[in-house]
Parts: structure tokens; C-alpha cells; sequence
């Protein structure tokens, strides 16, 4: 299958430093290790500093970026968007696409030592299909049925040929008892939690090999800044999220070394085609050219982000970087709402009444959404276009999204490494596609990614895929932000350039300067 690529080994940790170091680090800092008081044995630990929001539960965010190291699926996904192994270690197509056989790894087990065998695998994707939304996962919307015929080998059916399978198998493949917290396969179990914070230890017998960091701890802190203060002091080894304000200083600092990688989220404002004027294209498509996106990138996020005109991954491998995008041109903005929204004098459009008013939803205390949303705003009110910006709780600003009952909402939108998530927010039939997007063509362009036969078919899909989205406009895409991570250099990082270092953890080791023996 054109899918198929060889893969790599990715894993991640985080957790706690204690005793100190005057060796590498800041003022005060302790050092990434400590002694077990069952073995004597040196003991590497990293120490994770989580900010989160205020009216956040802490605990629920570490514990979410927790099971990225507790839990797999049959596959994960390359930055590029190719299918990584993960407990399926070979894999088989048949010539009609419509039957998949994987083998699974001899030497995988679960976090109770029992082994991962195909019996396990197939209660665990069934439990998926049987409680998952499957609009968030529509290659396993596709599966017919699931099928174990040996101890080490799965067969999925399906209904029709779905590229998206490979992309959606990576759902985590768990073990659940009744009252008992769910069984992974990671590098990484979770011992204890308390309401700031999450303690995990590595997991002997992960397939890949006993992680070097044995113990990960993520504390929660109640903002960047105070996540960056606690580094200071030593009492923390992994920042991580550097705010934008700060990676200046940040990188400065010689004890400290920052990752930055371009996030598979776009900044969004997304309209509510239900709603008029936006469920005309015209209107859309004014917008979008009355947006300049370099200057927002520029002001709000100091120039850490890329330009972005559709709902799809740049990086991704099927991705045709030919295909146009939206320029900053109020003009030709102008001439489109004229064409949709006639009206008779033509002077400035800031002298007169809005031709458009309507309100944008923002959550509250998130302060680069509102720099981004007062951006826009000053960009649209340049074509006679009035947007009031309303910063609602989160739990009010998601119900609301839910519900309907929204003119517009400036959010971050995954587009992922898939072609499955950008299938998921705007299909128009999908349960998730909350904005109420109606395109036949779009749709045709998904259907066509999702069903193609071979590589050939698939990027001509992604590209017409693309097209559409620039044609239809069913939003405003703004831009993809960069997230920055910093770590103590007491730890030697193993991740590609540009890639997101928590999703490697699990290959770090003690700098050279820093050994398990050293005292």
C-alpha cells in the first residue's frame, strides 16, 4: 500500500529533579537524579513544569498530555503524515483494499505484564468503535469487522476502500476492568496523581526497551511564568511551553536550551454558515482577502508562525505547495462584497455604516487569541466590515460552539498530520462539522482522498482538496503558531529538527557531562 513506510522509534517522559548540581544549571537547580532507597541505584528523573489557564483543573491537562506516554495504538503518524508502527509491527493490504492484515509485535505488553495479543487488540478497537465518535475517527467509521485468527494477527474488514484506516488506527489500545483506571502499553506507567500533579515510571518491559529516564513528574503551574520561575529555582527540568514573551530571554540563558516546531493547529475564525451573510462564498471570500496574515504573524505572534489559507497540514507529504493562497488585497475584498452586498455610494467604506456587523467568540484569558482577534478586527473594520469580539468562559464559549449559537469563533483548529482530521471539521454530513459547511465539491474532494487507490489518486485528491477549500473559503485561516519547549542541557534531547520533543522523551539520556555514576 502507497502508505506504508519503514518507521522509526518515538516515545516521551517528563519528571522530577531533587538532589543539587553546581555542574550545568541555574541558580539553585537540582540535578536529574536520585537514589532508590529499595536499590541503592542512581535514579534519573526529568521534572515537567505544565502551566495552565486560571479556572483550568490542572490535573485533567497533565493527565491528557500524560497518555501520550502511557498509551499507543496499532499505529502513530510521521510529522509528514506517513503511517509510523507502533503495536502492529508488519502490515497488508489486499488488492481491493477492502481486507487489512497486521501482525503484531512478539515482544508488546501491557502495563499488567500480560501480553499484546490479538484477542486484546480486537476488544479494544470494538470498545473504540462501540463509544468513540467515529466522526472524530472516520477510518474506523469504515471497518465492517475486526477478526483475531491467531494470537499475533488481526484482519480488518472493511466497507470500502479507506486511506483514512492507517491514519485512525492509532486510537490507544487498552485493557479496562470495571473500577479500575485503564491498562496501556507505553513507555511510561502512571503511578499517583494528586490534584497538581502526575507521577509516571518507566515501564520495564516496553517493546522498544526500558526508557533511560525512570521516572517522569509533571507539575502544574498556574501560568507560563511561574513554570519559568520554578526552572529558575531548580525545580524544574523540562519547561513545557515557553511563552512568546519570554523565549527571548529563554534562549539566553546558557543553562537552557528551547525547541521550538510549527503546530499542526490552525488559528481560526470560523463562521457560522447558517447565518447570513456567511452563507454566501462571496462574503467568505472577501474576508478573507481583507485578513493580512504576515502582519498578524508579525504582532501577535513575533513571527513564529506560517501564513495559512486551508484546513490542511503543510508538511504533509501529499501537500502541493504550488496551490494559491489568500493575499492580503482589500481591494479585490471590496469588489467581492460590492458584488455580494451591493450598495449604491462608493466612498471609504470607514465613513460609512457597516455593511456586515456580527460578534466573534474568544475564550477568556487567552491573551494571543485576543491579539490575534483584535487584529482581524481592525483589518476587517478597514472594509466596512464591524466584528465585536465577546470572551466568554470556556465552558460557555464550548457549549455555545456546540449548540450553534455563534456568528463567528476565533479558536485553534487541529488540521493534523492526516488527511482524516480536515475530513472530520468539514465534511458537510460530519457531527463535528459545527459550522454547518455545505459543499459538494469539497465533499467530492474528500471522498476521493479518502477512497484513493494509490498515490497517484491521493495527491490529486489532497490538491483538489485544497482548491476547494481556497474556492468555498469556509472560514477565515489565519495562521499556524509555533510552540517552543525548553530544557535543562543536563539532558541530552532526541528528536528531529523541528519536531515536537515530548513525543521523543522516552530516547533521552543524561548528558554526556551528567551519567547515572557521576556524583
Amino acid at each position: 500500500m502507497f502508505l506504508s513506510r519503514k518507521t522509526r522509534r518515538t516515545r516521551r517522559i517528563l519528571c522530577a529533579v531533587v538532589v543539587c548540581s553546581a555542574a550545568t544549571s541555574l541558580p539553585g537547580c537540582s540535578q536529574a537524579r536520585e537514589t532508590s532507597p529499595d536499590s541503592g541505584d542512581t535514579e534519573i528523573t526529568l521534572n515537567i513544569g505544565f502551566p495552565y489557564l486560571a479556572g483550568e483543573d490542572p490535573l485533567r491537562g497533565i493527565q491528557q498530555a500524560a497518555r501520550l506516554l502511557s498509551n499507543e495504538g496499532l499505529f502513530g503518524t510521521n510529522r509528514d503524515g506517513h503511517p509510523q508502527s507502533r503495536l502492529a509491527e508488519t502490515w497488508q493490504e489486499s488488492s481491493d483494499g477492502l481486507s487489512w492484515r497486521f501482525t503484531l509485535r512478539q515482544n508488546a505488553f501491557f502495563h499488567d505484564n500480560s501480553p499484546v495479543d490479538s484477542y486484546a487488540v480486537k476488544t479494544s478497537l470494538e470498545r473504540s468503535l462501540a463509544t468513540a465518535d467515529t466522526a472524530q475517527y472516520p477510518g474506523l467509521a469504515d471497518i465492517l469487522s475486526i477478526e483475531a485468527p491467531a494470537p499475533k494477527e488481526i484482519v480488518i474488514r472493511l466497507r470500502n476502500r479507506s486511506t483514512f484506516l492507517l491514519d485512525d488506527l492509532g486510537v490507544s489500545v487498552l485493557k479496562v476492568r470495571a473500577g479500575s483506571a485503564p491498562v496501556g502499553t507505553g513507555p511510561y506507567v502512571t503511578n499517583a496523581s494528586t490534584s497538581t500533579e502526575s507521577v509516571m515510571t518507566a515501564f520495564p518491559k516496553y517493546y522498544r526497551g526500558a526508557p533511560e529516564i525512570d521516572r517522569v513528574v509533571w507539575k502544574a503551574y498556574p501560568a507560563v511564568r511561574a513554570a519559568w520561575a520554578a526552572m529558575m529555582r531548580g525545580e524544574v527540568d523540562f519547561l513545557y511551553e515557553v511563552g512568546e514573551e519570554s523565549r527571548e530571554f529563554i534562549q539566553a540563558e546558557t543553562s537552557t536550551r528551547i525547541y521550538p516546531f510549527l503546530r499542526n493547529y490552525v488559528y481560526t475564525v470560523a463562521l457560522n454558515h447558517r447565518r447570513r451573510p456567511f452563507e454566501d462564498s462571496r462574503v467568505r471570500r472577501a474576508l478573507n482577502f481583507a485578513v493580512d496574515r504576515p502582519s498578524i504573524i508579525d504582532n501577535a505572534f513575533r513571527g513564529h508562525g506560517r501564513p495559512a489559507s486551508v484546513p490542511a497540514w503543510p508538511e504533509h507529504w501529499a501537500y502541493d505547495r504550488s496551490v494559491p493562497s489568500y493575499s492580503y488585497d482589500p481591494p479585490r475584498a471590496l469588489a467581492l462584497l460590492d458584488g455580494a452586498m451591493p450598495r449604491g455610494d462608493k466612498t471609504d467604506p470607514t465613513l460609512q455604516p457597516a455593511r456586515i456587523r456580527f460578534t466573534c467568540l474568544i475564550p477568556e484569558n487567552f491573551a494571543l487569541w485576543e491579539r490575534i482577534g483584535l487584529l482581524v478586527q481592525r483589518n476587517l473594520a478597514a472594509i466596512g466590515v464591524d466584528m465585536k469580539l465577546e470572551a466568554l468562559p470556556a465552558a460557555q464559549f464550548n457549549k455555545r460552539i456546540a449548540s450553534g449559537d455563534f456568528d463567528a469563533v476565533l479558536l485553534e483548529l487541529i488540521v493534523g498530520n492526516t488527511a482524516s482530521r480536515p475530513f472530520t471539521f468539514w465534511y458537510s454530513t460530519s457531527s463535528q462539522n459545527d459550522w454547518g459547511h455545505q459543499n459538494t465539491k469539497t465533499d467530492f474532494a474528500l471522498d476521493q482522498l479518502r477512497h484513493a487507490a494509490d498515490e497517484t489518486e491521493y495527491r490529486q485528491a489532497f490538491r483538489d482538496f485544497q482548491l476547494e477549500s481556497l474556492e468555498a473559503a469556509p472560514a477565515i485561516f489565519i495562521a499556524l503558531g509555533e510552540t517552543t519547549r525548553a530544557v535543562s542541557r543536563r539532558f541530552q534531547v532526541v528528536a528531529p529538527p523541528g519536531s515536537d520533543i515530548v513525543r521523543t522523551i522516552a530516547d533521552w539520556r543524561l548528558a554526556p557531562s551528567t551519567t547515572k555514576d557521576s556524583n
